[in-house]
Parts: C-alpha cells; structure tokens; sequence
C-alpha cells in the first residue's frame, strides 16, 4: 500500500475508535439495573438487532479465523462449519432464538437454572463459569484480529495494537452496558455489510468463480488440502460437534434473543443474520484455501490476500473493516461475561440493589477485559481460544437445556423439569470437568481430538444415572 492508502486507512481507523470512545461517554449513566446493563431492559428493536447480531457475530473468527481454518486445513475445515455455520445457524436463528425471546433472562445459565432447575444456585454458578469461558477468550481472539491487520498495514508493533485497541473497546463496554454495545455495534455492522460484499466479490475472482480450476490448482500444490477426510471419524465428529454445540450456546446469542423486543423481532433478525452468516463464513474458508495458490500465510491468510492480491481500495477499507468486526463481537462477550460473573456467579438470587449490581458489572466488565488482552497477547492462533470457549460451555450447558426441555414438566410455562435437581448438580460438574480435561491434557486430548464428546457423554450420564437413585 502507499503513503496515501495508508493516510486513509489510518484515519478511518482514528475515526472509529473516537466515536466509539463518543458512545461510550454519551451512554454513560444511562443503565439503571442489571437488566438494563445486561439485555437493554429488553426494548431492542428490529432493526438495531439485526445489526447488533450482525456484527457481534461476524468477528475476526468469522473473518479472519475462517479463512485461516481454510488455509491451515484444507476444505476438511468445512466440517466445523457444517456444524456451526449451517446446522447450528439454522437451530439458533429459526428456532432456538425465537423461542428465548419470549423470556426476560439475563444469560444462558440463568434460563437453565431458572427455567429448567428450579433456581438452583449451584447449576446456575457452574453454568455461569461453563458460559464465562467463550466469553472471556473470544474478546482475546478479536483483539488478535485486529491486531494482525494493524501490524501488516501500519507496521504498528502487534502488543502496541492489543492493548490499545482492547482499552477503547472496554472502555465503552463498561461505561454503557449493552446500549453503548448496540450503537457501537449499529456503526459496525453497517461497515462488515460493505466490507463483506467487497471482499467475497474480489476473493471469488482469485479462483475466476470457477470450483473446478480452484480445485485443480490446490490438488497440484497438496492434495490432502483437498481431502474432506484427511482425518480420522472420531476428529471429524469432535470438530462437526464442536461447530454445532459452540454456535447454540454461544452466550451472545441468547443474550441477543433475551434482548430482542418480541418473538416477531427475534425471528425477522435472527432469520437474515443467519442466513447471511451461513454464507459469509462458507466464501471465508473457501477464500483461506485460494489463498494456498499465492502464500502460506496460514492464519493471516486472509490479510496478506487483501493486501497483495486485491485492489488498493480494499486494503484502505481493510484495517477499518476487521476493527468494526473485531470490536463489535468482543465488546458483545465482554458484556455477557459480566452477567456471568455478577447475576449468576456472584449473586444468583438477585439479592444486590441497583447500585451495587452495577458497580459490580462494571467492574467484572473490566476485569473479563484485561484476561482478554492478555489471551490475545499470548494465544497461539484465533480460533484456538474460541473452540477452548466452545467445548467447555456447549459440552455442559447445551445437554442440560436439552435434557432439562425433554424431561419437562407438566407446566408448560415454568416448564421445570422433572430430572432430579442433585442428580443435574453431579451431571454439571462432571461435564466442565471433562471438558477441561480433555481440552488441556495433551494425551486426553488425543483421544477424541478435543473435549465436546467427552464433556456432552459425562454431563448426560453423569446426569441421567444418578437420576434413577436420587430424588429431590
């Protein structure tokens, strides 16, 4: 790029994070409880959802982190996505999210223990650690986003780009809760939308929009990048389970839905954001794997393509369009990672006032802010935090609320289940234990490939057995 591209590029990216840093003075004050801090006081309209969903859920992982799965694995990538993009994409946004919006709940954990457990305090802390975890690492995967692009255009030193981006993003999360999170996100997610349209239009052209000359050209550099199954089934499964459970448990997702006006504004904003992202993240892989015929950049696949394969417009639009993404998803967990800690870890019988809660929220905002610049200053590649963030909270939360939904009660509206509330407390302890274990543990972790089964397996019959002896 030259002088003049990057004079442009940079102040576009100045101008964002001013206006951001405007939000988050002007929405200061505004919240009045932890309901209006966590979900808006629920008056979230069609529109501003959409955009909001939009871009909280098309982060550097749906940008950046896609195309360098693609690039990294080959088109067996796609089986991630088929279990997150498409089959988890069509559960949350046609029928999971509607669902929730008929609720007031202020997180996942909330609705599980609320809904289906009778309040129980201790389903509801544990899940409330389960879903802390997407929420704390993914904010650290946007800020490596970010953070790569800023270093290739600018040549800013990539710890400089983590914490000065990651402190502006914090500062307005905390100041305004969700309401400075929605119109930051408002700005964002109008930017992806032009963003997106260039970048898959120029990205298809790499390949000429033909399959069959990609699909040639990748075979002569390494076939095994055109293998669906290079790896072996219990891999495949592990990565296809992991997709599908991290997409209907990702925490911003409900907290979206239990945001969202009405049913009416859930379905209409979930519908087009879905559909939308099924396809983003589809093109995003396919482009990582283009990326194989010019470099081996790996997980910055998609950066060096803009930048040298694309025209000069595209690398100006490039540094602002990754920053609207990055920010707008991680200042979306980092508001879902204060209602974990206050509302369900902290104080899970909404014994604190107003006040209280909210000094507390703010603070909890603050400290989920710092871990998220730390992991994007030491984790080795984007999507590796978000999958960690995905075993540990799907494999638990994801078979409770199934369970919990089957083994309902009689009473539609309560809707508690008849599962035995000791018997879930094992089942739930079980679970993130398995998660974490074979997560971190390098000989475990061999065994499936990850934590997902594990981690569903125990919380099922961790759950299901002790049911048949215990009784509440």
């Amino acid at each position: 790029m030259g002088t003049v591209h990057i004079f442009f590029a940079g102040a576009l990216i100045v101008a964002d994070l001013v206006v951001c840093t405007l939000i988050g003075l002007k929405t200061k004050g505004t919240a009045k409880d932890a309901e209006d801090y966590f979900i808006g006081g629920k008056k979230t309209g069609t529109f501003l959802l959409f955009l909001t969903a939009w871009a909280s859920f098309s982060g550097a992982g749906n940008f950046i982190g896609q195309a360098g799965r693609g690039a990294l694995e080959g088109i067996s990538a796609y089986w991630l996505w088929l279990g997150e993009g498409l089959v988890g994409g069509i559960v949350m946004g046609y029928i999971l999210a509607p669902y929730l919006a008929r609720f007031k709940y202020l997180s996942m954990p909330h609705f599980v223990s609320g809904h289906l457990f009778g309040g129980d305090r201790y389903i509801r802390r544990i899940g409330g650690l389960a879903a802390l975890m997407p929420n704390v690492v993914w904010p650290g995967a946007q800020i490596m986003g970010v953070s790569y692009v800023l270093e290739q255009v600018f040549g800013i030193d990539y710890r400089i780009a983590v914490i000065v981006c990651g402190t502006v993003f914090i500062f307005y999360t905390v100041s305004g809760g969700l309401t400075a999170v929605i119109y930051a996100d408002a700005l964002h997610g109008t930017i992806q939308m032009i963003f997106s349209a260039v970048v898959i239009f120029f990205g298809l052209g790499l390949f000429h929009f033909d399959p069959g000359f990609l699909k040639d050209q990748i075979m002569q550099i390494d076939p095994t990048k055109w293998d669906l199954f290079v790896e072996g089934p219990t891999v495949i499964l592990t990565g296809f389970l992991t997709g599908l459970v991290g997409a209907i448990s990702n925490p911003i997702f409900w907290n979206r839905a239990f945001a969202a006006k009405d049913v009416k504004t859930a379905k209409r904003s979930y519908g087009v954001t879905f559909f939308m992202n099924i396809i983003l993240v589809f093109i995003m892989i396919t482009i990582g794997i283009a990326s194989l015929m010019f470099t081996n950049a790996g997980d910055q696949a998609l950066v060096w393509v803009i930048l040298n394969k694309m025209p000069p417009i595209c690398g100006i639009i490039l540094a602002e369009s990754v920053l609207a993404a990055c920010m707008s998803c991680a200042d979306t967990h980092l508001n879902c990672a204060a209602a974990n800690v206050v509302s369900d870890i902290l104080d899970p019988d909404s014994r604190l006032d107003s006040k209280t809660s909210i000094r507390y929220a703010k603070l909890a905002t603050l400290a989920a802010g710092v871990i998220a610049i730390i992991s994007g200053l030491y984790a080795p590649f984007i999507y590796a935090l978000g999958t960690y963030g995905y075993t540990v909270c799907g494999g638990v939360l994801i078979p409770m609320f199934v369970m919990g939904v089957i083994f309902r009660g009689d009473d539609a509206e309560t809707s508690c289940s008849r599962l035995s509330i000791k018997a879930a407390r094992i089942g739930v302890t079980l679970g993130i234990v398995s998660a974490v274990a074979f997560e971190m543990i390098p000989a475990l972790h061999a065994v499936f490939g990850g934590g997902v089964i594990p981690a569903v397996a125990a919380t099922v019959l961790g759950t299901l057995l002790p049911d048949l002896f215990l009784k509440d």
